[in-house]
């Protein structure tokens, strides 16, 4: 970040030394410490607060795109229709027209009678995972340097009695 070596490091230290006295030191170093650590944690929250908006701006526009080819295929089905009607009226046998899968949103599994809404709210619930997943990655990251908790050996069986 600042790209400070070991030299840079040992003068900062000896001028905190000289200027704030080894009595106000370790006060000093807590209070930076705590400060630094609330920086990191509102940099995370923003960071987080930005993925999700763009999320959601991404589930959005998906959504409204569903729902023009919703409404683009609610439009060809009526003239299909009325087109129908008007061939019965005539006489004539209807025209049949091959239908269309027209609400596929990829990367979404589509059953079959779900809404477009339904889809985008999947799509939207899956972005969150994966951004949970991420967060879960920085965590875990993050408590690399401390050693992980050992769990408790688990006990010894002891041989059955009355072995016969």
């Amino acid at each position: 970040m600042l790209n400070f070596g070991i030299f840079e490091i040992v003068i900062i230290c000896a001028l905190a030394l000289i200027f704030v006295g080894p009595e106000r030191l370790p006060t000093m170093v807590r209070f930076l410490g705590r400060q630094y650590g609330k920086l990191m944690r509102a940099s995370d929250e923003l960071r987080r607060a930005f993925v999700l908006e763009a999320e959601r701006e991404d589930a959005e526009r998906r959504a409204a795109a569903l729902r023009k080819r919703r409404e683009e295929a609610r439009a060809r089905a009526e003239e299909a229709r009325k087109r129908a009607i008007e061939a019965r009226e005539r006489g004539e046998e209807p025209p049949v027209e091959p239908v269309e899968r027209e609400l596929r949103l990829p990367g979404v599994a589509e059953d079959e009678g779900q809404s477009p809404t339904t889809l985008a709210e999947a799509a939207l619930a899956q972005s969150r995972s994966k951004l949970t997943e991420q967060d879960a990655l920085t965590e875990a990251a993050r408590s690399a340097g401390s050693p992980p908790a050992e769990e408790p050996a688990p006990a010894p069986e002891a041989p059955p009695e009355g072995g016969s």
